[in-house]
């Protein structure tokens, strides 16, 4: 079997559409209501899931990784230069997949931490980029003769780049460097997933995983309006309809998984990537049942 043929990129070879859930790790010492919400989606028919490395204290995405993965899932840690040397990373790694089961990695820079999210007076690691730590972690575990670990890389691609010429030179740094496929940042309309299309194809013929967010928080829509999610835009278009709907909690949910499922559904059907990930409320991801029932089945 040749190293890339991990569990979710035997997956995408076989041409099935992956649909997996973006989940925050918990912060709480009690993780009994974690457990229920992991084991509702399961029952729900999810079997993939990537894990944000998060800037707060929280559980470690790789060890979490390897907890999800023992109880039947595809966990895929986001792991970032931010925290960890390259030494460190590829012990974390090393360890993930030869205990836990964890054979898929997203490959993140991760950003800086703030002032009030830092334990200590400190913006992390940041030994290297994500660029060069795919390529030491690729020649020092899967092309090292003594180990050739089963493992995949995924790494990030912002669509959104004032410098779209920049970013697909590094698209292409990346790709190099050994990454197996890639994750853009999410989209809200069809608009911008065709852009994405255009964008992506004319750098890399790579697997792609397209990012939703379903606009279900009038408090994370403007978060995202106002810029304070790096990477991450709306269109004015989408804000504004949102904005229609936000009565309620209630409509807006409904109309922002409404929103989501046609958007998942153009994306599906446009044949141009190999899947979504969609990034669960931090609050509620169950939120996301009815949605998941209605693609899933499909």
């Amino acid at each position: 079997m040749s190293f890339y043929k991990t569990k979710l990129m035997s997956s995408i070879i076989k041409g099935e559409f992956i649909i997996s859930i973006q989940i925050d790790p918990p912060r709480k010492k009690e993780l009994d209501e974690f457990n229920k919400m992991i084991d509702d989606l399961m029952a729900a028919g999810v079997g993939v899931v990537d894990i944000n490395s998060s800037r707060s204290l929280s559980h470690d995405s790789i060890q979490l990784a390897v907890a999800l993965a023992q109880k039947g899932l595809k966990a895929m840690p986001h792991i970032t230069t931010r925290d960890s040397s390259i030494n460190g990373l590829a012990n974390q790694i090393f360890a993930a997949y030869s205990w836990g089961n964890v054979d898929d990695f997203l490959l993140i820079a991760g950003d800086p931490y703030e002032a009030s999210q830092a334990m200590i007076p400190s913006h992390g690691v940041f030994q290297t980029d994500s660029a060069d730590a795919i390529r030491a972690l690729n020649k020092h575990l899967r092309k090292d003769k003594k180990l050739k670990l089963n493992i995949s890389f995924a790494a990030a691609v912002n669509q959104n780049d004032p410098d779209l010429a920049s970013e697909g030179k590094r698209l292409k740094e990346k790709e190099a460097a050994g990454t197996d496929f890639f994750m853009s940042q999410p989209v809200f309309s069809e608009e911008q997933a065709s852009g994405l299309f255009d964008f992506y194809h004319s750098y890399s013929k790579k697997p792609l995983i397209v990012g939703i967010w379903p606009m279900v928080n009038q408090r994370t829509s403007d978060t995202i309006r106002d810029g304070r999610i790096v990477g991450v835009e709306i269109p004015d278009k989408v804000y504004e309809e949102a904005n229609l709907h936000c009565g309620t909690e209630t409509d807006l949910q409904n109309w922002g998984l409404e929103e989501a499922y046609k958007l998942i559904e153009f994306i599906r059907l446009s044949g141009e990537v190999q899947g979504v990930y969609i990034v669960a409320p931090p609050r509620n991801p169950l939120l996301l049942l009815g949605l998941l029932e209605k693609i899933i089945e499909k």
